[in-house]
């Protein structure tokens, strides 16, 4: 592959990666994007970090099955999952992102709050 042909695959797949992300978060979230792992971490009691990284797991196991097998898929292709596992990774990227943010929206209120008081 030469480098032109692995910048346009690059930039197919993000652009898949958008368009799957957009459609599913469309299906399983509201407003916020990344309600349906805080939901299922709490129903479990596991942060919803975890929640995500559990599904990468399964991904991962699933594309390994996939890949040292001689089955062809019935449902998901290779392809469909290597990005799922693409945009499970942003995604958990994301919910990291949003806790260091509340971290730091946190400390200062703390610090407002310690000052009028």
């Amino acid at each position: 592959m030469t480098l032109e042909e692995q910048k346009q695959h690059l930039k197919d797949f993000q652009e898949k990666m958008t368009q799957i992300l957009t459609k599913k978060g469309n299906d399983y979230a509201n407003e916020d994007r990344l309600s349906n792992f805080k939901f299922t971490g709490a129903i479990t009691q596991i942060k919803p970090e975890q929640s995500c990284l559990n599904l990468i797991a399964t991904k991962v196991a699933r594309l390994g099955n996939l890949l040292n097998g001689n089955k062809k898929p019935n449902n998901e292709s290779i392809s469909d999952s290597l990005l799922d596992l693409a945009n499970y990774t942003v995604l958990l990227d994301m919910i990291i992102s949003e806790n260091k943010k509340s971290e730091i929206d946190k400390k200062k209120d703390q610090i407002i709050s310690n000052l009028t008081n």
